[in-house]
Parts: C-alpha cells; structure tokens; sequence
C-alpha cells in the first residue's frame, strides 16, 4: 500500500504542476485580451481625435486637414474592426484556457481526495496493526501470569 501511496503523491504534484502551468496560460491568455481592449481604446481615441480635427478643418475650410482626418478615421476604423476581431479570437483562447485551468484543477483536486483517501487507510490499518500487536502482548503476559500462578498454587499444593 505504500508504494501506492507514494505514487500518488508523485502524481498529486504532477498534477499540481499541470495546474500551475494551466494558471499560467491563462493568466497569459487573460493579459492578451486585455493588451487588445487597451488597443481597441486607443484606436477609438484616435478616431474622436480624428474626427475633431475634421470638424476644425471643416469649419476653417482646411480641404487638406479635412481629406487627413477623414483618413484618419477610416484607419482607426479599420483598425479597430481588425482589433476587436483579434479580441474575438483571443477571448475564445481565453475561455479554452479558463476551461483547460478548471478541468486540471479539479482533477488535481480529485487525485489529491485519493490519495488522502487512501492514506487515510494506510493510517487506520497501521494503528489496528499496532492495536493487535499491543493487544497480543498483554494476552501473551496475561497468560504467562496465569500460567505462573497456576504453577504457584499447584506448588504450594503439594507441599501442603
């Protein structure tokens, strides 16, 4: 049984470490998401800056500075449509390894309730083990002190 035990605790921390570096996908995943939001932010900043210097350009007649932020805006848009594609694909990425995450800890968690299970057995078996060995040496002396007495008292018969 022991050697079982060990090896359950070997894959218990096997497992542990499945865990952790699950974790640490997700926590990656987890940041490149919020890298694109950010990005996607930023895009949308730029298109209201954008559109600002289109409506000063428009209001002092600058064709140029209109033709620029007009421009502007059509990047910026086609930025962020690009962006919040590149999110899409990333939350799902995310939600796969947050799925990945939750399947290896919970079969981590189960393996751990084995072997804890088990070593609990271990344990139990043990201490009925050593019940039995103290109990058959109290019946090993409690025979041995009757047998003494016995002898005792046959000897004091006989010289009686």
């Amino acid at each position: 049984m022991q050697p079982r035990l060990a090896t359950l605790r070997r894959m218990v921390n096997l497992y542990a470490l499945v865990e952790e570096m699950h974790a640490a996908e997700l926590q990656r995943m987890t940041a490149a998401v919020r890298e694109t939001q950010v990005a996607i932010s930023v895009e949308e900043e730029a298109a209201a800056a954008a559109r600002l210097e289109g409506r000063v350009a428009l209001v002092d007649e600058d064709c140029l500075g209109r033709v620029m932020a007009e421009t502007q805006q059509e990047t910026s848009a086609w930025r962020t449509e690009r962006l919040e594609q590149l999110r899409r694909e990333r939350e799902a990425l995310n939600d796969a390894a947050r799925e990945q995450y939750v399947a290896s800890k919970l079969k981590r968690e189960q393996i751990k309730r084995v072997m804890e299970d088990i070593a609990e057995r271990v344990d139990i078996e043990e201490q009925r083990r050593a019940q039995g060995t103290s109990d058959d040496r109290f019946l090993a002396r409690r025979r041995w002190t009757d047998e003494q007495e016995r002898i005792r008292a046959d000897r004091q018969m006989k010289t009686c």
